[in-house]
């Protein structure tokens, strides 16, 4: 799993959704009527990327859906919904080159924490998100 990102659209090499920046906001397919913000859109990315390849255990998989679409302030009938044909992206499709690109494994996350430093237990206030 993994979302490749340019500073123009978003794709996953797990499901067939993408997500493209229109007049400063992001559609992404499967998320009909809706537009996020570039982060909201990862989030709705990765939503779609779990729901298709199912990599954790159910309940697992059902926390995390749960906890993203509040965070976009959706419900399960809001999506992602599966792609109908047309929906689908043209996958000869071929965007300009990005000067921004940058490569998400599902692992990864838009939001990083720390945890207090205590230099008894702690070598370093070090955060590394990849």
């Amino acid at each position: 799993m993994g979302l490749s990102i340019t500073d123009t659209r978003m794709t996953s090499d797990a499901c067939p959704n993408v997500a493209e920046l229109q007049d400063r906001r992001w559609t992404v397919t499967g998320y009909p009527g809706r537009t996020f913000d570039r982060n909201q859109a990862i989030t709705a990315m990765l939503l779609a990327e779990v729901l298709t390849e199912r990599p954790f255990p159910e309940d697992r998989i059902e926390l995390l859906a749960t906890s993203w679409r509040a965070e976009l302030g959706i419900t399960e009938a809001d999506g992602p919904h599966d792609l109908s044909a047309q929906d689908r992206p043209d996958e000869q499709r071929s965007d300009r080159p990005s000067s921004l690109t940058a490569t998400w494994d599902a692992a990864s996350s838009a939001k990083t924490t720390t945890a207090s430093h205590d230099p008894a237990t702690s070598k370093s206030d070090e955060v590394h998100t990849s």
